[in-house]
């Protein structure tokens, strides 16, 4: 069965939110970013405006790793590049990628 959600995973309230949830929001992203081909009328409609400041830096993120700083140039995306690590560690999961990337840098742990 397929569930059908009101509002983008992207967008959806964050309150309560674990690990596991965060996890599942950036695979969702994930996909999302790595498939800009397929998903460009998805990518073209993001509203950074609209995002938690987590959701921002994950995207943010998922960008820079995956050295698809073009997307950054989309006129909705460019705001992302204003993004500023987070005050506090987001721990997406205890698999400990310990090496120092873009991740790292804007407090996002696996």
């Amino acid at each position: 069965m397929r569930i059908i959600l009101k509002t983008k995973p992207y967008y959806a309230p964050q309150n309560g939110w674990s690990s596991d949830d965060y996890y599942s929001l950036h695979r969702y992203l994930h996909r999302l970013v790595t498939h800009a081909d397929r998903k460009k009328d998805e990518i073209e409609q993001l509203d950074v405006q609209q995002m938690s400041d987590k959701t921002r830096v994950l995207l943010y993120c998922i960008i820079s790793y995956y050295h698809l700083e073009k997307l950054f140039e989309l006129s909705n995306l460019q705001k992302l590049t204003e993004c500023q690590p987070l005050s506090e560690p987001l721990v997406l999961s205890n698999h400990g990628l310990k090496e120092e990337n873009v991740y790292y840098k804007m407090n996002v742990m696996f």
